[in-house]
């Protein structure tokens, strides 16, 4: 196993060269200036890198400014979480900073434990890691401290890999080729599931090096891309506390009939989990099972009323998005992916896509902006607002009001070039830099070059591959759209305010309900709801959801 790590010397000297002399440079550091303070961060690390110190005297540097970077590091990622593409310069400019931070924090470890294990050479070759293991067999401090090296050196490519995906970035082969060297070379030491701690990560609880992996591995299987920005924190927050409950075997489980689907790793790769095993001397298996239970379990409890505080979830976890989520990941973690509806085809050929509830609105209501229908009860409410308010132009309007005349100027379709499709659902293409902002979550309309229509859909992943290329993949909803006015009508029989929405007609092909879209937020089971179609106004409730997204709730309905 070759690390590839750079040689050391004695010049050019960082500000500290010992743990105590980097409490004192901290003080230093305007914590609260998170550009400032990464610059100053990563600029000492990387002379620390190349600066020849003991392994126990780097590692106690590192320790003290794990903490402090730790904290920077997350106020910094608020500038990209959850910003659709491309991102604009500051939010791009926060992301690379924080990528820089996290490798470089995780070469230090890795020459801590790369060295206190097998020397200067950079080198864990088989036969130094068997003397080590010698070695640490006797004395458990030793042990200790080495398994503590490990965990910390994986740990930090966790926290990587998590602004990775907050970036919508795919983790590459090397990170992927690293995580497995390490894990083996703990394996082979003897030390990948001796419990540690880590205070800065795991507070309190224990943990692991085989944890820590077991960590990267779940966040990646999480399908972490199609995630909202909020759910991504709750899945990376589980995957770090549940992944002490994994095991790591060389061979598979004998009896499956009782136990969870394990993920399968190939430490000679330079690729993540997966659910289906190839023939190879470095394949593994990471057991589940304990996972499983814990799983079904909250998921059980939940149901019963316990609330996701209760459960361990996190103070910000609400319901039902907690439960909802908890069957996803269980899915994902524990029974093998999900087969697809669809089977994907290659495809090519041009495609148009519109982005953002009010274009799709404004392009399939033949470019026109929403306007709310002018009935007795709109005529009525804007006399008593006039009453109150005065000049509409003084008062904050809708954004569906359509008040907006700047909107006619869009311009909303955008080209992308198509790679695969399915009977529900689409993968495609285009220059990073060349259409608009996309993000996971966003109502969507597409057609094909083959296309006579426009077909709704949501935007489920988006992601960067390489430096200018932005892909994504799309799920298409059954039956043709018409855009709609709607409001509600609650039980006391006072209407809402018109908003714009569209009704899509049953699929009895596809066994697909009739549905309606309206904004996120409006679904209440059985509330009703009145639309206008060809200017007559019809009556329907809301049944179920049957997707939501970030600006959009699809429901089925009925009379």
């Amino acid at each position: 196993m070759n690390f590839d790590l750079p040689g050391t010397g004695t010049e050019p000297r960082p500000a500290f060269v010992n743990a105590v002399a980097c409490q004192d440079w901290l003080s230093s550091v305007p914590l609260a200036n998170t550009v400032q303070a990464q610059s100053m961060f990563l600029s000492q690390l990387n002379l620390l890198h190349r600066f020849a110190l003991p392994p126990l005297e780097r590692f106690a540097i590192l320790e003290s400014l794990h903490g402090p970077l730790s904290d920077v590091q997350e106020v910094a990622a608020r500038k990209f979480t959850g910003k659709p593409l491309p991102f604009a310069p500051h939010e791009q400019a926060a992301l690379d900073s924080n990528l820089s931070v996290w490798h470089m924090l995780a070469l230090g470890y890795l020459r801590c434990f790369v060295v206190f294990c097998c020397g200067n050479s950079g080198i864990a070759s088989l036969p130094a890691l068997a003397a080590h293991r010698t070695l640490i067999a006797g004395n458990a401090d030793l042990a200790a401290r080495t398994a503590t090296l490990a965990q910390r050196t994986l740990s930090v490519f966790a926290d990587w890999q998590l602004d990775l995906c907050r970036g919508e970035l795919l983790p590459d082969a090397s990170y992927w080729k690293t995580l497995h060297q390490i894990v083996s070379a703990a394996e082979t030491l003897g030390i990948a599931a001796r419990a540690i701690s880590d205070p800065v990560r795991q507070g309190n609880l224990p943990t692991s090096a085989l944890a820590a992996y077991a960590e990267c591995n779940l966040l990646c299987t999480a399908n972490p891309y199609e995630l909202p920005a909020r759910h991504l924190a709750w899945v990376a927050r589980w995957a770090r506390r549940w992944g002490a409950k994994l095991a790591l075997l060389k061979t598979p489980p004998e009896d499956i009939r009782n136990r969870a689907v394990p993920l399968w790793v190939d430490f000679e790769s330079d690729r993540p989990a997966s659910y289906v095993p190839q023939p190879s001397k470095g394949g593994r298996w990471l057991e589940t099972t304990e996972l499983r239970k814990s799983l079904l379990a909250r998921i059980a409890l939940l149901e019963h009323g316990r609330t996701p505080a209760e459960l361990q979830l996190g103070d910000d976890v609400t319901q039902p998005a907690a439960g909802q989520l908890l069957q996803q990941i269980l899915q994902r973690w524990c029974k093998g992916k999900a087969p697809r509806r669809d089977e994907r085809h290659a495809a090519s050929g041009s495609c148009s896509l519109i982005a953002g509830f009010e274009a799709v609105f404004y392009q399939l209501s033949g470019r026109q902006p929403f306007q709310a229908p002018r009935d007795t009860a709109t005529l009525r409410r804007e006399r008593q607002e006039f009453e109150v308010f005065g000049e509409r132009s003084h008062r904050g309007g809708n954004p569906g009001d359509g008040q907006d005349s700047s909107i006619e100027d869009w311009q909303v379709m955008d080209d992308w070039r198509l790679l695969d499709e399915s009977g529900s659902g689409l993968r495609i293409t285009r220059p990073l830099r060349k259409g608009v902002r996309v993000g996971a979550g966003l109502l969507i309309a597409v057609k094909t070059h083959d296309s006579q229509r426009y077909t709704l859909g949501s935007l489920r992943w988006a992601l960067r591959e390489g430096d200018d290329v932005l892909s994504a993949g799309i799920q298409t909803f059954p039956g043709e759209a018409l855009p709609v006015a709607l409001r509600t009508i609650e039980s006391d029989r006072i209407r809402g305010a018109w908003q714009p929405g569209f009704l899509l007609a049953a699929s009895p092909a596809l066994d697909q309900p009739a549905s309606v879209i309206v904004p996120a937020g409006m679904f209440r089971s059985e509330r009703g709801i009145e639309a206008t179609v060809d200017q007559q106004v019809q009556g329907f409730k809301l049944l179920r959801i049957l997707d939501r997204g970030l600006q959009f709730e699809r429901c089925a309905i009925h009379d």
